[in-house]
């Protein structure tokens, strides 16, 4: 057997057990927003869009949070393999549910160019499959420009490492990948791997992402190379002469077990008048064993804390996907700097005081 394929077999039988063992997930459901969620993870089909004239955000298409983190965006069908702010931009026309159990569905196009396609996203075990849908074939103009794409955001996945069906590599700090001649005469981006699957950042819990394609190779690039707020890419190139299910994806997220977001403490950090209400909001992972008392500690001369009051934390309810509490502390009105602390964190020092305005 030649060298390189039995590094070819050596890896793809890493990733079989890889996969097959030290993954965690949680079964997606879709809610009456239209997302797919699970505990850790959120997928969000155009629920934000892209400007008209900047169309290089990073806020549309399919996005993906996990563990608090929106790690991917963008998830559409792109006619660069790294789009800039100047690249075309499709027009979103609705959003709808599918058919089968958990499905929707965005309907999109590019009107000057005669495609029309819809993203269709699915819970699936361990993730969600992502397909492209065409009822005509794809305009010839458009072979080998348009593709599925959907963008990583750079620096959760800095020295990381990636593993395809034919070979490893690690996230790039710097934008230096490889480059070619375009046919226009400008350098373009050219794939930094590429296979029929690809796990992201596989030693990272937190961060790790599976994407198997059944409808060809999965391009990684480097968005980078072309412009400095690009983004990592994976790319699969829309087929020709094909309508239906012209590319399908499943996307695998790890969710680490148990993981629940810290909680979040909003306070006035302007600071308090003494007579005024001074109230706290705790945004609360909804699976967290939340404490029932907060503290608020001033600071001494001497660079000590100590205690200034200990209250109960009054559940205020739920609202999209956390829990609220308030810690209410008007009582405290002696002048001074102060800091509250609630599960194991302690925000910035404020301060209450007569000339707080």
């Amino acid at each position: 057997m030649r060298r390189g394929s039995f590094l070819e077999l050596y890896i793809s039988t890493f990733l079989l057990i890889f996969t097959g063992s030290l993954w965690s997930s949680t079964d997606l459901h879709l809610n009456p927003n239209d997302t797919l969620e699970a505990h850790g993870i959120s997928v969000l089909l155009f629920h934000n869009r892209y400007h008209k004239v900047f169309g290089d955000q990073k806020m549309s298409g399919v996005e993906i949070i996990l563990h608090d983190q929106r790690i991917a965006t963008n998830g559409d069908v792109r006619l660069s393999a790294t789009p800039a702010q100047w690249h075309p931009i499709p027009d979103f026309e609705a959003r709808r549910r599918g058919a089968s159990a958990g499905e929707v569905v965005a309907l999109c196009r590019y009107p000057d160019r005669g495609l029309k396609y819809r993203i269709d996203v699915r819970p699936e075990s361990g993730g969600f499959r992502i397909a492209v849908q065409l009822d005509d074939p794809l305009p010839p103009e458009l072979a080998g420009k348009a593709g599925l794409n959907l963008e990583f955001v750079p620096d959760l996945y800095f020295g990381k490492s990636f593993i395809t069906r034919g070979a490893t590599g690690i996230f790039p700090r710097h934008p230096d990948g490889p480059m070619e001649k375009a046919t226009t005469g400008s350098a373009q981006p050219m794939p930094l791997d590429k296979g029929n699957s690809i796990i992201l950042s596989p030693e990272d819990p937190l961060t790790r992402v599976s994407i198997n394609s059944e409808s060809g190779p999965i391009l990684l690039f480097d968005g980078r190379n072309q412009a400095q707020h690009g983004w990592f890419v994976v790319r699969t190139l829309l087929p020709a002469g094909k309508t239906g299910d012209v590319v399908v994806w499943h996307v695998k997220l790890n969710v680490v077990p148990g993981w629940s977001r810290r909680p979040v403490i909003g306070y006035n950090q302007v600071g308090y008048t003494p007579e005024r209400e001074k109230v706290a909001v705790i945004e609360l992972d909804p699976i967290l064993d939340a404490p029932k008392t907060a503290r608020l500690l001033r600071l001494t001369p001497e660079g000590d804390w100590h205690e200034a009051f200990t209250g109960p934390v009054a559940r205020w309810g739920k609202w999209m996907r956390y829990e609220y509490a308030n810690f209410d502390f008007s009582g405290v009105r002696e002048p001074g700097i102060y800091e509250i602390e609630y599960a194991g964190q302690r925000i910035d020092p404020f301060r209450i005081a007569t000339n707080v305005c």
